[in-house]
């Protein structure tokens, strides 16, 4: 099998925490052109490595920290796919974070790294281009993210080391735990806290010298500056450049009506006006931030003012973590909001499960199905920041009966307290919905009910954007100044500058039959684990509730939505009715090697 010509090394950082060893994988041409990079080449290991009702805490699962052929070049807006089966639901699951770290793997001679196995004692990882070193990191356990950056930062005496580590949570084994990267940055959503708290991994660190191999440099800048030009000059996205998604906060209560508030009882929320980005900018922020070679520097740092926080460094707040900390919880305060945002990256916590364990955990209270003896005496009300920061930290070294209740999320929250609470948990394929309700934009229900983590609102608003997005977290490069941007020239863009970079002969068509097998292959894995139609849907609330105020009340999500929407997504990618990718779709996607376990799978759970 060929060795690539450019874009790619061919080779993998394999390590093995067990014996604390590491290799070179070699990965032939043939396999990035049929999976990519990011979640698409993790896909491609997991449906091959793993079988069906694999244990996602067995010592020889892996994290998978993937860049793309696009990483480390004049590409904009390149990210990382960190990727795993996820401890919390037991699906394939990957997480897409900003700033620097996938570049930076690529620059050291790497086209991702691959962690297997599990250490004796706590350990983090220096990764300096080909040098791979193990250090003790006995020290740094229960150390909060931002101290643990900051020690390994000082450790190897090197500003522009890229790191990528976990807070208490993740060593407490929370299942909704996550990865801070480098600071500000989360890859959420997908357990991979609680895994690398799992296998004694408190963080990476990566630092790189080498250039990204290029066939040809003429024809891949002139494609990649003609992307740039679209992300600079096009008019409409001038106001995440301006505000960052904070600024989508006012906007999808006044105009889109779909502002998750109060555990999805409503999408209205005149209070916005006081936490959302305009008020951000008067009293918070102080400075853009852009990853690598971005121009659109979505992210907002800022200092607290005053108050018992003043002088409080911090991020925020964005769309999702001002809508689930935010709304949702109905703050006022922004100072408060922001300090449950913080607090959620400190410990290393998803902010959009926590603030839907929240929010779940106010409601039953609210409606006496919880008691407060059942949670430690706490009574969380609407807008009480100083209860909600003291929940998230029993949350995250799971103290007490609030820690022990609240860590296990909202599916299992609702199964263990019974009386009705599953009707309040908005959750799909066992993960907290993100901040869009979809009754009020039902094109966010594309990606929460097929998107292949469950729950997610990043996996794309459409039939084909299904696709491109499963593209773009394989090419790993941020939707918000590439796809979104490109709109109908997606396939062209990526074409012209994977072509040229990486000498290959890709057409437009291809594009799409690659976005087809890697959906196909995350698909696969899941349907092992017992996923078909029936989980292809929203939670009950959302279905029979209509919006009693705002600019989208009445609205509600209905069985002929569903319907529609699955017929139409199942028949595009080339699955069954009860959506199952047929063996035709298998044979023609070059995925023959999934056949049997899917023969297995329809046996198994009579699909």
């Amino acid at each position: 099998m060929a060795a690539p010509k450019g874009g790619c090394f061919g080779k993998v950082l394999e390590i093995d925490l067990n014996k604390l060893t590491y290799k070179a994988r070699e990965v032939p041409d043939e396999i990035y052109q049929k999976a990519i990079g990011g979640n698409g080449l993790a896909a491609y290991f997991m449906t091959n490595e793993y079988k069906a009702h694999k244990d996602p805490l067995a010592e020889d699962t892996f994290i998978y920290f993937g860049p793309g052929p696009l990483n480390g070049t004049y590409c904009i807006a390149t990210r990382t796919s960190i990727a795993n089966m996820s401890p919390y639901t037991g699906k394939i699951s990957h997480a897409e974070t900003g700033a620097h770290l996938g570049n930076e793997i690529k620059w050291a001679g790497w086209d991702g790294i691959y962690v297997k196995g599990r250490a004796k004692k706590p350990v983090w990882i220096s990764i300096v281009d080909d040098k791979v070193e193990f250090k003790d990191a006995t020290k740094l356990w229960g150390k909060d993210s931002v101290e643990t950056h900051e020690a390994i930062i000082r450790e190897l005496k090197d500003p522009y080391a890229r790191t990528a580590v976990i807070g208490p949570a993740g060593e407490n084994q929370v299942p909704i735990a996550c990865v801070i990267v480098e600071r500000f940055r989360a890859a959420a959503r997908s357990g991979t806290g609680m895994l690398m708290g799992n296998k004694k991994l408190k963080g990476i660190a990566v630092r790189g010298t080498k250039a990204v191999p290029v066939v040809d440099n003429a024809k891949f800048m002139e494609m990649a500056n003609y992307a740039k030009k679209l992300c600079v000059e096009k008019e409409a996205w001038q106001g995440i450049k301006r505000w960052g998604t904070a600024g989508l906060l006012e906007l999808k209560h006044y105009v889109d009506g779909s502002l998750i508030t109060k555990n999805f009882q409503t999408t209205w929320y005149p209070d916005i006006v006081k936490i959302g980005g305009e008020e951000a900018n008067r009293r918070f922020w102080k400075r853009h931030v852009a990853c690598n070679h971005c121009p659109v520097h979505c992210l907002k740092l800022g200092v607290i003012r005053e108050g018992k926080y003043r002088g409080l460094i911090a991020e925020g707040p964005e769309y999702e973590s001002g809508g689930l900390l935010g709304s949702n919880l109905g703050m006022t305060d922004l100072n408060a909001m922001l300090i449950l945002i913080e607090a959620c990256d400190a410990y290393g916590l998803d902010n959009i499960s926590t603030g839907g364990i929240l929010g779940f955990t106010t409601e039953l209270v609210e409606r006496g199905i919880l008691k407060p003896a059942d949670i430690d005496g706490l009574k969380p009300k609407w807008g009480d920041g100083d209860t909600y920061l003291e929940l998230i930290r029993r949350l995250a070294h799971k103290e007490g009966k609030a820690g022990k209740l609240l860590s296990k999320g909202v599916t299992k929250m609702a199964k263990e307290i019974g009386k009705g609470a599953d009707y309040y948990a908005a959750v799909v394929k066992g993960k907290e919905l993100a901040a869009h309700d979809p009754r009020g934009d039902k094109a966010r229900a594309y990606s929460y009910v097929f998107g292949s983590c469950g729950g997610d609102h990043h996996e794309g608003a459409s039939t084909r954007g299904l696709a491109i997005f499963a593209m773009l977290n394989s090419l790993s490069v941020c939707s918000f100044a590439t796809g979104l941007i490109w709109g109908g020239e997606n396939a062209k863009i990526t074409v012209g500058m994977l072509n040229p970079l990486c000498g290959w002969n890709m057409t437009e068509d291809d594009y799409w039959a690659t976005g087809k097998r890697i959906l196909t292959m995350e698909r696969c894995f899941n349907v092992r684990e017992g996923i078909s139609r029936k989980d292809d849907r929203l939670p009950k609330r959302l279905m029979t509730e209509k919006l009693p105020a705002g600019p989208k009340k009445g609205a509600v999500f209905t069985e002929e939505d569903t319907k529609k929407f699955q017929d139409e997504f199942y028949s595009f990618v080339g699955w069954d009715a009860n959506g199952v990718p047929t063996e035709a779709t298998l044979k023609a996607l070059g995925l023959e090697y999934l056949i049997d376990d899917i023969a297995a799978a329809r046996k198994e759970y009579k699909l």
